[in-house]
């Protein structure tokens, strides 16, 4: 009976300083995800392969996905910064749109709206190369679909300045303007907070889009 007394008691010694130490070391999954959501992959990757070497973490499959999650983020980043750099805009806002899927609060996020708005201002200056009216007309109004898309991703006045130089533009080429075919401009609702960015150019020349650098990697 001693004996079994002598065990129960030293039993709790023994367990005490491993739930202790485990307690201690779950900062570092908070870390992890803490790096990860300020987008700071590179530091997250390793602080998550440091966890999934814990005992007490071993078997969570979520630390496992966040590792690959990880990696593919820092993958992510730099191809979208790659085309970016490039103005290669549609391969650089496919990168960053499938980066936010990843995480929502990646620091790239903002540029979406500045690539959408670079989108529509090179289809606006290719409308002045067309050899019909009808061409430039057609030309302009799909850059006013991406003037309308960077409006709703938080563009709203730049966007709007644009859109109303494409619409002075059209009435210049004569071609009759289908209303229906564009929302209205008191209509569009942003979906993510107004960006600030600098303020367009002349009302018949394409929108001077100024997209902000991208951060550097840590």
């Amino acid at each position: 009976m001693k004996l079994l007394r002598f065990i129960a008691l030293n039993s709790w010694v023994i367990l005490l300083p491993i739930s202790s130490n485990a307690q201690s070391r779950a900062y570092l999954l908070d870390e992890a995800d803490t790096y990860f959501k300020a987008g700071r992959y590179f530091d997250a990757f390793f602080r998550y392969r440091e966890c999934a070497k814990l005992p007490e973490f071993e078997a969570s499959s979520q630390i496992t996905e966040q590792i690959k999650n990880s990696s593919h983020a820092l993958y992510l980043t730099q191809k979208f910064k790659d085309y970016f750099a490039l103005q290669r805009f549609q391969p650089a806002k496919e990168n960053l749109v499938e980066l936010i899927s990843l995480n929502a609060n990646d620091p790239n996020r903002g540029q979406l709206a500045h690539i959408t708005l670079a989108q529509g201002a090179e289809l606006q200056r290719l409308a002045w190369r067309q050899r019909t009216p009808a061409a430039t007309a057609d030309m302009l109004k799909r850059a006013m679909s991406f003037y309308y898309q960077a409006a709703k991703e938080g563009l709203m006045e730049e966007s709007v300045a644009a859109i109303k130089q494409c619409e002075a533009s059209i009435k210049d080429t004569k071609v009759p303007m289908d209303d229906t075919t564009q929302p209205n401009i008191e209509s569009i609702q942003p979906s993510v907070a107004p960006i600030v960015s600098p303020s367009v150019a002349h009302p018949r020349k394409p929108a001077e889009v100024i997209i902000n650098p991208a951060p550097k990697a840590n």
